[in-house]
């Protein structure tokens, strides 16, 4: 069952990802890829920040109180469902003659995975949210101008190649519990019509 940990696992999931299908090309190391603001990407050459978080409004299905599938004394309440917003950049270590044509490979990689995997790969997958049986998935999302300069907050920094992602089908459990409510063991039903009637009489 996943915990409060998702937020963390799903970001770590998706980097995962990424490192396993762009490296050694076009990123060379996969410690050059990881979770980490676009502002102060270090020695990072791929930066994965999830900036916004949302509460996806339950459809009824998975409302109030569920049997527990760890414990059937129990009820647990229903998880928390989020929608992450993560911004994916690219940031080249390479002198300025390269640096541009470096950071569109890198980016022009990292769009075409979310483009191939609508969902992250269960091999990707880190921490509680293995666990979960609803695929994480990935969609890339429009980013207006207004909302890229809020992203990036900083006059002084240059904003680096990036788009927008989705992450979504994130389920954090609640810890509210109680005591599941008996339930009638056997029930005995009298079908025949002549005892009605005898009973009547």
């Amino acid at each position: 069952m996943t915990d409060y940990t998702a937020i963390f696992e799903a970001g770590d999931s998706l980097v995962e990802m990424f490192r396993g299908e762009m490296t050694p090309e076009p990123i060379a190391k996969a410690e050059q890829i990881g979770l980490c603001e676009p502002q102060s990407p270090e020695d990072f050459q791929l930066t994965v920040w999830i900036y916004n978080i949302e509460e996806v409004k339950d459809t009824g299905i998975r409302a109030g109180y569920i049997p527990d599938p760890e414990n059937p004394n129990l009820e647990r309440y229903s998880p928390t469902q989020l929608k992450l917003f993560a911004l994916v950049s690219a940031h080249s270590k390479a002198p300025a003659a390269q640096k541009c044509s470096d950071e569109y490979r890198i980016i022009g990689r990292a769009v075409q995975l979310v483009r191939d995997n609508p969902s992250i790969p269960r091999k990707y997958l880190r921490g509680t949210i293995r666990d979960q049986q609803e695929p994480v998935l990935l969609e890339m999302t429009k980013l207006g101008t207004e909302e890229i300069s809020r992203i990036w907050n900083n006059s002084q920094k240059t904003i680096k190649p990036s788009f927008g992602i989705t992450i979504s089908q994130i389920f954090i459990q609640s810890n509210r519990v109680r005591e599941a409510a008996s339930r009638v063991a056997s029930a005995r039903f009298d079908t025949n019509p002549m005892d009605t009637k005898k009973r009547g009489e």
